[in-house]
């Protein structure tokens, strides 16, 4: 047996052993590196929970390619949604790829399945699930803002309260979020404190979260602490008015919302309700019908 035929037969076990030995080092190193990424935050869905281990080793990059501008505009969503803690742009990104791969994977099964033609189910399935992230984010951020706008009144009452029986501002607000239940309000303010702590003045402090949450009643409280701030009003009376005028405007959008429930109800009611009142009186008109005709 000459040299070039035991290296032929040597040639396919080595091979096969370099690919065995390199799957087995390729796997290692993602099992680590998923080991060593955290568990998934409880505010996210079901469906982001599955993929975050995975999502965790396209974060380095994706963050390399991602631009600056975007970086920024998505920080500042996820912030709005208190989601920043627990999530980086990056990752949110990579996050809705997986789930568009997974939706391209899930349209090439539909399509061999029922045989419909290659290209258009998974273009439309990837879009889809692309899009999915962003959606579940801006109606995330829609609860948000309703929430807090339900709740900033009993909020400004508390505060009101804490600072004319002598407490500081700071205290009060404290005092207001260990009182209340955990909600998107509560956040808010737990976010102030963290702005005064690192060094920040109050108003400076709201001024800023506001300018995160980007809400017209937050704005407006900010405003009114920068007005007291620099003409030496009592902060007391300042809350009192923006918890009087915050339960105002609760009432009116909930007015608003009640005129509107006879229009939003019209489309069910012609649709689904007078078709089956219709359906009721006419069936046994025409079963009577039928009998005095046929005898």
């Amino acid at each position: 047996m000459t040299t070039y035929d035991l290296l032929a037969r040597l040639a396919v076990p080595a091979a096969f052993g370099t690919c065995v030995i390199g799957t087995g080092w390729l796997v290692a190193v993602g099992g680590v590196a998923l080991l060593k990424i955290g568990a998934a935050p409880e505010s996210l869905p079901w469906a982001m929970r599955v993929v975050w281990r995975p999502a965790g080793m396209l974060t380095t990059p994706i963050a390399a390619i991602l631009p600056v501008t975007a970086h920024t505009r998505l920080q500042r969503d996820l912030a709005r949604c208190d989601l920043d803690d627990a999530l980086t742009p990056d990752r949110w990104l990579a996050l809705r790829l997986l789930h568009g791969l997974l939706a391209l994977a899930a349209g090439v099964l539909v399509a061999g399945v029922i045989g419909l033609p290659e290209g258009v189910p998974e273009v439309v399935l990837s879009v889809l699930g692309f899009a999915w992230g962003g959606q579940w984010l801006r109606r995330r951020r829609t609860r948000h803002a309703t929430a807090i706008l339900r709740q900033l009144p009993a909020y400004l009452d508390v505060l009101t309260l804490s600072v004319e029986s002598g407490a500081s501002l700071t205290t009060g607000l404290r005092l207001a979020i260990e009182k209340s239940t955990p909600g998107p309000l509560s956040q808010v303010f737990g976010r102030v404190l963290r702005e005064i702590r690192s060094g920040r003045t109050r108003v400076e402090a709201f001024a800023r979260v506001a300018e995160v949450y980007d809400l017209e009643s937050l704005s407006a409280l900010t405003s009114a602490l920068i007005h007291s701030e620099g003409a030496g009003m009592s902060l007391g009376a300042v809350l009192r008015a923006q918890s009087q005028q915050r339960t105002a405007e609760r009432f009116a959008t909930a007015e608003r919302l009640a005129m509107q429930a006879p229009v939003k109800m019209l489309g069910p009611l012609i649709l689904c309700i007078f078709p089956c009142t219709f359906i009721v009186i006419a069936v046994p008109i025409v079963v009577r019908l039928l009998g005095a005709t046929s005898q």
